[in-house]
């Protein structure tokens, strides 16, 4: 009985080891109030790590393939000559005073997420916990599943304030003409066939090289589309491939074939950007890539001609033309509130400890 007793004994000093380690905090404590907002030491928590992530993410691009190697002691470095410890702890508490102002301003302009919206969010960050290792991670960072929800449910609503102010209808509407001229001076659409060279022995290699040419001289004389081009290099009989059937409601590409590239400064960026966007619609070409790597194959498109494309990017398209106006407009507002933090609950959450379980990876 009294092994028993210890056995247990011993657990429970364990699970209490473990518990501290992750960040002991009462369930709804606050930890940082700013304006009217309440953020909780789980919520806080939160925000610390994904400072943490992004500060870890910033070390490593200065880094060597041989310092990645070994064991990198982040805390050692600096971030915009900013100890790394301070950064994440600036960036956490700047992120939370953005999505303050966020919240503030929503709440003065009766601005809220749909039930469709808030389904999405939380579909998205149950997906990201149960299948993406994050449950790992948060957890043993003392952060719940119904924290990250919430914290994932919030990240939507800067998104929608900027439809609010820049959508249509809105205070700072961006007119359709300017919308349209984004999209066809910063981004273009092609079919694209490609292969890699790595890997390869030179007679595969020259094989693949006589293929691509010919699918090139095919689709110049027009015996051969794209699709039939396409089929054949995946060896997909034509009455096998089936094309997207839009549900209800839901548009879909005239092309589902066709692939966006974009410039230097947009999500979709691409090396081959320049090169497809001084193309005339139709035109064929086929890129050797640098150093033998592989070769690309691209047919231009006319992605004015497909309204899906100024329909379904229309946010990115208003988000660049707005530039960093929108955060820079946000951080400036956060900053004005006024920003209490409760030390007792925020000093046991230490940059150095957050851990990173094997299972998160």
């Amino acid at each position: 009985m009294n092994i028993l007793k210890r056995f247990f004994a011993l657990m429970l000093t364990l699970a209490l080891i473990i518990t501290c380690f992750a960040g002991c905090h009462k369930k709804g404590e606050i930890a940082v109030k700013i304006g009217d907002i309440e953020f909780t030491s789980g919520y806080y928590a939160c925000a610390l790590v994904f400072a943490d992530t992004e500060a870890r993410a910033k070390v490593e691009e200065g880094l060597s393939e041989d310092e990645l190697k070994e064991e990198v002691k982040y805390w050692k470095h600096q971030i915009d000559k900013t100890d790394y410890t301070e950064w994440v702890e600036n960036t956490t508490l700047d992120n939370l005073k953005e999505l303050a102002a966020v919240k503030t301003l929503c709440a003065e302009n009766k601005v809220e997420l749909d039930s469709e919206t808030i389904s999405l969010a939380v579909s998205n960050a149950e997906y990201l916990w149960d299948s993406y290792g994050y449950s790992a991670l948060m957890e043993a960072n003392g952060v719940s599943k119904e924290t990250f929800i919430a914290y994932m449910k919030d990240s939507y609503l800067a998104d929608e304030y900027f439809e609010f102010l820049y959508g249509k209808g809105g205070e700072k509407e961006i007119a359709a003409d300017k919308i349209s001229k984004q999209l066809t001076d910063n981004y273009v659409l092609v079919n694209k066939l490609e292969v890699s060279f790595s890997g390869l022995k030179d007679e595969e290699k020259t094989e693949k090289k006589n293929q691509f040419t010919g699918y090139e001289a095919s689709l110049k004389d027009g015996s051969k589309n794209f699709e039939e081009i396409y089929l054949a290099y995946n060896n997909i009989k034509a009455e096998d491939h089936k094309h997207e059937e839009p549900e209800d409601g839901e548009k879909v590409p005239q092309d589902q074939h066709a692939t966006v590239l974009g410039n230097e400064d947009t999500d979709y960026a691409s090396d081959h950007f320049k090169t497809a966007k001084d193309m005339t619609v139709g035109e064929v070409k086929l890129i050797t890539l640098d150093d033998d790597a592989g070769l690309v194959l691209l047919v231009k498109k006319d992605i004015a001609a497909d309204s899906y494309y100024v329909e379904e990017f229309d946010t990115m398209l208003r988000q660049d033309i707005v530039g960093d106006t929108f955060t820079d407009d946000l951080a400036k507002y956060g900053k004005e509130l006024k920003c209490d933090v409760n030390t007792s609950s925020t000093k046991q959450f230490k940059v150095k400890n957050i851990t990173y379980p094997q299972a998160a990876y």
